[in-house]
Parts: C-alpha cells; structure tokens; sequence
C-alpha cells in the first residue's frame, strides 16, 4: 500500500511526482560517508519494519558498513544498498535505480514462489499465465540450479553473505528473487520432478509485468449466477474506480460474486482500494490501523490511527468471496484485511506480504532513491498484516490451466454453474 502523496506506480517502482527539494538532493556530489550515515538515519528513524523476526537492523548496517563507506562510486554505493534491502526480506524495501544486471522486484516480476524446506529448495506456487507454467514449471519441483549455479550460491550474490550466515526469513525471501532472475535476463532452471530432471530456459520476468500492466484494468466473467471480476494489477490507477463500477452493473441479476485479488502484486492506494470497498458497506466501516514508528522513536508519543472505508456507489446484495494469492500484494493485502474486516469472505492461499505503508525516499550524499515502509499496518483487530492468511486457506491459489483452485472451493459452496460470459 502507498501513501497519500502524488504516486505512480510503474513495474513495481513507487516513485513520487519530483520537487525541487528532490531535484537538489538527486544532484549532490556522491559522499560515501555522508551518504552511508544518512540511509542509516532514515532506516533507524523512519523505517517500520527495522526489525521483524528474522531480521536484525542493526546488525545488518553493521556488516555492510565498511563496504558502503568504501564506494568509489556512486553506483558501487547503490549496488551495496540493493544488497541491505535484500537482507531486510521486505519486497516493499526497493533500493534503486537498477540497471540490467539488477535484480528483478518481486512479487512484481516474479512468476515462480519458492519454499525452501530442509536445506531444499522446492518451487512452491507458479504464477497463472506465466511462461514458467506455460512451460511446465509444477509446484513440488526441486531447484537443483539457478542460471548454473546451486540455489545457495545464487542466494549470496543476493545478500552479499555467506549462506550459512542468513536467517531462514533471509534465505526464503532471497530465494524468490533467485527464481525471479536479472532485469531483461533469461533464466536457465535446472528442476527435478520426483528422478527427472528438466532444465526450463524461462523468459525474463520483466516481460510478463510489462504485459499485464499493458493490458485491461479487470477482467468480467459471469458463470451462471456467480460473477468474477478479476483485477489486473490496476489498484494504483484512478480509472479503475469508475471501470469496477461498471463492472460490477453488469453482473446485476447474479447471486454470487468473486472479486479476484490475485494479480495485484504491485499494490496501489488507497483511494482507489476505498472506491471498491465502498460498494460492499451500508455505513462507514474500519478496514485497517496504521502506526507510524518515526513518532515513537525521535518525538516520544506513538501515532496510531485506523482508516474508514464510507459507502460509495451502487450495492451489491449477494454473497460475496475475495481471493488473493502469493502475487496479491500491499494494497491487495489492505483490501483483504478489510473486506474480512466487513464480514465478507476471504479466500487464497498466503498473500505476498509486503510490509508497511511506503514513501520513495532520497539521502544526501547518493542519487540513490529508496522505497519502504514508513507505516506499520494492522488488521482492525491488531493482527500485523503480514500475519494475516485468508478466512478459507487454501495451500494453492494459482490456476494451472486445467482448474482453478479458487473457483473450485467457491463451487462446493454455491449453485453450479451453468453459462459463460467473458468480457474485457
């Protein structure tokens, strides 16, 4: 989830409309040192999930310390930066600007969720439609090589760290954006299914996130009396707003309806999450608390506040289900928690956990800009977001191409089907 600021979202970058306060700060003469102590002053200050289980901030500026502060170079500074951020396993932590051989933002560009159990690295959810699924990358897989190197050689050039120093938080999150690969890069994954081994040579995943962003807002399916609207990565654009309303006119006359959070893993705002949520209350209803941690620690007294969600637009009447998966990010994550919040039914398998509300940042002394989260975010109820998993957990939430989990379960519970109806 973003905040409230002016915010574009492109292939997962959340990138603030530029000041001239920003514009000096993107001119300054690189100093490793003075570039070095103020990062550490921004995650020390303003960063919400400075520690989490699994992670140690301090210890983390610690052991990179030494190697940012010797930078020759502005780039050579940033690329120490995008090694941090990876040791903090926040996918909302994003360190840029990239280059070619950076590596991919997950769960943006990603298509393959990993799981690493026991010293093995199995391929955990396969992103629908993805050219790992097209190919035949399966859930259960074990990774044996990442582009010719084991998983846990691929995972220290990630970290800058030895395996064996990393947390299993560290190593999981690593893991994922191992399977990811580089920016623009091809993937060679070498797999085993049961004694078979398959080598699957996998498109960059920057062109599935180029496509979807390229593609409808969301998607309209009336199967019989049930109703899916499906929404495509679109919860930081405005237009969505109007878009869903007609949507959701269109599916008039149905009993039952899905919304589909599921590829929504670059998040959005929250305006655009309240313009949806707003048809499914009849008075105003708290969906999330936030707690801004910069208060607490540099003012004294903690910020905390919960959000409302107000009536807006048309009702819905019928039975409503809200699916989100390993590729529901942030503000998917948000809507998630808040629907459950209004009584409506959640469904999917873990969601993308992305930490926090962010702001895009600069430090004096780099041209580095840095996303995080500023924002701690909880359930109504006090439940920290990240822990949240949908009312009905399903292990697998992805289509394969043969079935749908989702719709699978939200079959057992409603009237089958008995048409079908596909719109853009």
């Amino acid at each position: 989830m973003m905040n409230v600021r002016p915010i574009f979202v492109l292939s997962g970058w959340l990138l603030l409309a530029i000041t001239p306060a920003m514009a000096q700060t993107s001119h300054t003469a690189f100093d490793a040192a003075v570039a070095w102590k103020s990062f550490s002053t921004l995650l020390r200050q303003q960063y919400g999930y400075f520690d989490q289980s699994g992670v140690d901030g301090n210890a983390i500026l610690t052991t990179f310390a030494a190697r940012a502060n010797a930078a020759r170079s502005d780039t050579d500074f940033i690329h120490t930066l995008q090694l941090v951020s990876h040791n903090f396993a926040d996918p909302h932590f994003i360190v840029g600007p990239s280059d070619p051989d950076s590596w991919e933002i997950v769960p943006t560009a990603s298509d393959l969720f990993g799981i690493l159990d026991d010293g093995i690295f199995r391929v955990g959810e396969v992103r629908a439609k993805s050219d790992a699924s097209a190919k035949g990358v399966r859930p259960g897989m074990t990774v044996i090589l990442i582009n010719g190197k084991s998983p846990e050689a691929t995972i220290e050039e990630i970290t800058g760290r030895p395996f064996a120093a990393l947390t299993p938080a560290q190593s999981r999150f690593a893991f994922d954006i191992a399977l990811a690969g580089r920016r623009d890069r091809p993937r060679a994954l070498t797999l085993a299914d049961g004694n078979d081994r398959h080598t699957f040579t996998l498109d960059p995943t920057a062109i599935q996130a180029k496509r979807v962003e390229d593609g409808p807002l969301l998607e309209i399916e009336r199967q019989g009396a049930l109703g899916i609207i499906r929404i495509n990565n679109s919860l930081g654009n405005q237009g969505l707003i109007p878009r869903f309303a007609e949507a959701l006119a269109s599916l008039a006359g149905t009993t039952t309806l899905l919304i589909d959070l599921r590829n929504t893993p670059s998040g959005g705002n929250t305006s655009v999450a309240r313009g949806i949520m707003g048809h499914f209350v009849d008075f105003d209803r708290p969906y999330q608390m936030h707690v801004v941690p910069y208060e607490a620690r540099v003012l004294g007294p903690t910020r905390k506040f919960v959000e409302y969600v107000a009536p807006y637009g048309q009702r819905y009447t019928g039975k409503v289900y809200v699916a989100g998966g390993h590729w529901t990010g942030s503000m998917g994550e948000g809507m998630m928690i808040g629907f459950e919040a209004f009584g409506i039914t959640t469904i999917g398998s873990d969601l993308g956990h992305l930490l926090g509300a962010t702001e895009n940042e600069t430090i004096d002394g780099s041209t580095a800009r840095i996303d995080l989260g500023t924002e701690q975010l909880f359930t109504v109820t006090g439940l920290p977001r990240a822990a949240f998993r949908p009312q009905h957990y399903l292990a697998h939430s992805e289509c394969d191409g043969t079935h749908d989990p989702v719709l699978d379960s939200i079959g057992s519970k409603t009237e089958s089907p008995t048409t079908s109806d596909k719109s853009h």
